[in-house]
């Protein structure tokens, strides 16, 4: 018998079950009307919950059970939508299945595997918003939540140390985290302004809140924030642009792009002679981009004593020795799963080696393929707003860990590319 299931609307779901089966039998009609309209309601409630969670950093000893909760009550509820997405993909799931596998081989088995299974809940709670939420839904979830840190932020007036002195980070766990906190809630809020299928009153909040975001984006010494503020709006309204235009022209608009930034992006180098030195004076940073230069050398002699598959997931910084342990310290810093080489690429291969690295950039390559369609054929405020958001975090890759135990660019980066693969999924299955 073929039946049609959905625990939302952001995800439709075709699967096959026997007549009369167990579950048939043992669960009555008044309770399944009961959970498919809980199911229903908590797609922007799960979105605002791992947002805030991930984002906040004054609670260290509550936040993360509290996501481990969360990521089981989710898996419990869509438990059929996720195990459905995932034996459809899975490429996407290879990367976590060789961040468990490399507890194997790390000198710090125990604490490998527990960070390793960290890292499945923190990827795990953004599976559930890609299952369970509309594209729209998600914008307006990330919207109140970056909303709601923020406000707690300036509220608290917690400051912490950066090169220009004091800057604001509230209750998040630094001025790079706020930083990110301040363009989510500004993209966000221009996204959701620009749909007019969003709530009116939330349109209305939103406005006022996209100065706010600028303002802490970039009094906060942060210069990724700065970077990926002036990059949103080329981008969302490059995608919002597309929908002037039919098939043929969007194509031919991106046979010009290619064109044109192709081989710039080849002459780049010769081009940028003595422009290195004014985008560091305008970022405020020095020629070793406030020491990650240092790091980086030092991984590179790291990933050369075991390049094929790393040291284990987060076993290097676990593993008590002395490159680690002088490093730990010399930023304040007790927790190994915090700690970051600021570059996605190298800490990826410290931990899994090339191994993990190319499971990993499968996903990446899965993510963008679906990612890009979805902005070419169904250019839209929500649609938008994940393409900014993931390429703005491919952006990132040279210069931030973006995947990361508790990280909110880890759950952004899964979420955003999950919606994607799942909306081409609904596509097949005729629920566009």
């Amino acid at each position: 018998m073929n039946n049609t299931i959905s625990g939302d609307v952001g995800f439709m779901m075709t699967y096959q079950t026997t007549p009369e089966s167990h579950l048939d039998r043992t669960l009555s009609p008044r309770f399944s009307d009961v959970l498919g309209a809980l199911k229903a309601r908590l797609p922007i409630a799960f979105v605002v919950f791992f947002f805030s969670a991930v984002s906040i950093n004054i609670m260290p000893s509550i936040i993360p059970p509290a996501i481990l909760a969360g990521a089981l009550c989710g898996t419990v509820l869509y438990y059929r939508e996720l195990f459905y997405f995932a034996i459809n993909n899975k490429l996407i799931i290879l990367y976590l299945a060789i961040v468990l596998a490399s507890a194997s081989w790390s000198a710090v088995t125990s604490l490998s595997l527990w960070y390793a299974l960290q890292l499945c809940a923190t990827i795990a709670s953004a599976f559930i918003i890609g299952v369970s939420a509309t594209q729209r839904q998600i914008v307006r979830g990330l919207f109140i939540a970056m909303s709601l840190i923020i406000v707690a932020s300036i509220v608290s007036g917690r400051q912490g140390a950066s090169a220009a002195g004091p800057v604001l980070i509230g209750v998040t766990g630094g001025k790079t985290a706020i930083g990110f906190v301040a363009v989510l809630l500004v993209a966000s809020a221009v996204a959701v302004t620009f749909d007019p299928r969003q709530p009116l009153l939330y349109r209305l909040a939103a406005v006022p809140m996209i100065p706010i975001g600028a303002y802490v984006a970039t009094h906060v010494e942060a210069a990724t924030a700065k970077v990926s503020l002036l990059a949103f709006p080329l981008v969302f309204f490059g995608v919002l642009s597309l929908r002037c235009l039919k098939g043929s022209g969007r194509l031919a608009l991106m046979a010009m792009v290619l064109a044109v930034f192709v081989p710039l992006a080849v002459v780049a180098g010769d081009l940028s002679h003595g422009a290195d030195e004014a985008i560091l004076h305008a970022l405020n940073k020095d020629a070793t981009l406030t020491g990650r230069t240092m790091m980086w050398d030092k991984a590179d002699h790291w990933i050369s004593n075991s390049p094929m598959i790393g040291y284990g997931f987060r076993a290097f910084w676990a593993s008590g020795s002395a490159d680690s342990i002088g490093i730990l310290h010399h930023f304040n810093l007790t927790d190994p799963r915090v700690f970051q080489l600021h570059n996605t690429i190298k800490e990826t291969l410290v931990d899994t080696g090339w191994v993990g690295l190319c499971a990993f950039m499968l996903t990446v390559l899965v993510f963008l393929y679906y990612i890009v369609r979805l902005a070419f054929l169904y250019p839209s405020s929500s649609s938008g707003f994940l393409t900014a958001m993931f390429l703005m975090l491919l952006a990132h890759f040279p210069v931030v860990t973006v995947v990361g135990v508790y990280f909110p660019s880890t759950v952004l980066f899964y979420a955003c590319g999950t919606a994607a693969v799942v909306h081409f999924m609904n596509v097949a299955h005729g629920y566009d």
